[in-house]
């Protein structure tokens, strides 16, 4: 099963667009894919949090090791930043450490005074902001995927990074699909696919060109005379994924049906049905 490049995810955690239609298809029955995703969303919020009255931990060296490595940074830059303080968060980050020399007594009379010490300037990297470390551990999030390391395990927990899976995730089964076909004074066309998740889960994959209609898009499986309908969410945009209820035997309701529902209120079937398909079991 081949997944969502993780620079795509990498833009979507960000707000960019979604990809193409197969994109959307995948995402939204992959559990990898969508957990990946969402640990993503969950490091560029954490990276955009205004850090005023956050209460901040101290990280554990295994999340600056995590970083250096996925950074690729020189190896004078090993060492965690952190394990030469004492206090987190730093309580007097802005102001610089001065030599010993600068506590010495006065000159006495008739001596040259000495030279005034230089204060020591902050080794780069020592005194860094709490704002960077958020920063520096979303990067490392978003970078220690594509090293193999789950986005949680750098940022979420302070034990040592899990390393990604090597065992293949099971994919989805497709059971059945069709073609929706537009039925009379409606023109909107499309596809729809049921595929079985690892979980044993069924959902029904619908995309469904635009249609000028009065009312809004229902979903529907029914028996094959149209006897008996069970509707299974409403169509918002162009596509949608609709969990099948357990219950439902698929050769008892082998039709896909959209329908054109009045808002007026009613929960029944309108029978004004924009597009119809019946299911073709996958052998």
């Amino acid at each position: 099963m081949e997944h969502l490049d993780a620079e795509l995810l990498s833009l979507m955690a960000l707000g960019e667009p979604l990809g193409t239609d197969a994109d959307a298809g995948h995402l939204a029955t992959c559990p990898q894919c969508s957990e990946t995703l969402r640990a993503l969303q969950h490091a560029v919020h954490i990276a955009t949090l205004d850090p005023t009255g956050v209460e901040l931990e101290k990280p554990g060296t295994q999340n600056w090791t995590a970083i250096h490595q996925a950074l690729g940074l020189s190896p004078n830059l090993a060492t965690d930043p952190l394990t030469r303080r004492t206090d987190w968060p730093p309580e007097s980050a802005g102001t610089p450490p001065t030599s010993p020399a600068a506590e010495k007594t006065p000159p006495r009379h008739g001596e040259e005074p000495e030279p005034a010490p230089t204060p020591l300037r902050p080794a780069k990297n020592r005194r860094a902001r709490p704002g960077f470390w958020i920063t520096a551990a979303a990067a490392g999030i978003v970078l220690g995927t594509a090293v193999g390391w789950t986005a949680a395990g750098v940022l979420g927990h302070t034990g040592s990074p899990a390393p990604a899976s090597t065992q293949s995730v099971p994919a989805a089964i497709v059971l059945a699909q069709t073609s929706l076909t537009p039925l009379p004074a409606h023109t909107g066309s499309g596809d729809a696919q049921v595929k079985q998740l690892p979980d044993g889960t069924r959902q029904l994959t619908i995309r469904l060109s635009n249609d000028h209609i009065s009312g809004f898009r229902g979903v529907w499986v029914g028996s094959a005379d149209l006897s008996k309908m069970v509707s299974l969410g409403v169509l918002a945009n162009d596509s949608g994924v609709f969990t099948i209820p357990a219950g439902i035997d698929l050769a008892q309701y082998p039709i896909v049906d959209i329908s054109d529902q009045p808002y007026n209120g009613n929960p029944a079937h309108s029978a004004d049905s924009i597009a119809r398909g019946t299911l073709n079991p996958k052998t």
